[in-house]
């Protein structure tokens, strides 16, 4: 699995690197489960993310679409823990720079009700693990994965941010 994550035959020819956060054995798995849906992934990441416009792209159906948003960066009291149940989120950072907090789902408290439609719950606060997001490096969040983005560093600053959504290989 190592092995194969570091050939980086999974990018393809994409100029992108992917964050030391991400669980490799659930990336390994989603992968080999629907390989296609993650060329198609990689394929998107090929282009000029900066002259994308905001919006929704489809990219597989339902199954795989990506979405371009701009926003301030909040404060941290104002940013909110969350998970999905269904997708997985790419998250990559086109241009500015956020604060990225990292949990496991073991690890939570205070879950809030499940919106299905929304495929998202909302957690409490609670204690994680801390990452600064450039346009170095994407972040791939499972559904183990809870995340809590957008968190400004020191002050609020306008961010671009591209993410992607995959559905959860069954």
């Amino acid at each position: 699995m190592k092995e194969w994550f570091h050939s980086k035959e999974w990018v393809g020819s994409a100029d992108v690197q992917a964050h030391a956060s991400i669980n490799l054995s659930k990336f390994y798995e989603q992968y080999h489960a629907q390989p296609e849906w993650w060329q198609k992934v990689f394929d998107f990441l090929k282009q000029d993310l900066n002259s994308l416009a905001m919006g929704k792209y489809l990219l597989e159906g339902d199954h795989v679409f990506a979405m371009v948003s701009e926003y301030e960066t909040k404060s941290p009291q104002d940013a909110k823990w969350e998970a999905h149940r269904k997708y997985i989120d790419l998250q990559y950072v086109i241009s500015g720079q956020e604060v990225i907090g990292v949990l496991p789902l073991e690890k939570t408290v205070d879950p809030q009700n499940y919106n299905e439609q929304k495929d998202l719950i909302f957690f409490g606060e609670q204690d994680g693990e801390f990452f600064t997001a450039t346009p170095d490096c994407f972040f791939l969040f499972f559904p183990d994965d809870v995340h809590r983005p957008c968190m400004m560093i020191e002050q609020s600053e306008s961010v671009k941010k591209l993410v992607i959504k995959i559905a959860v290989a069954e």
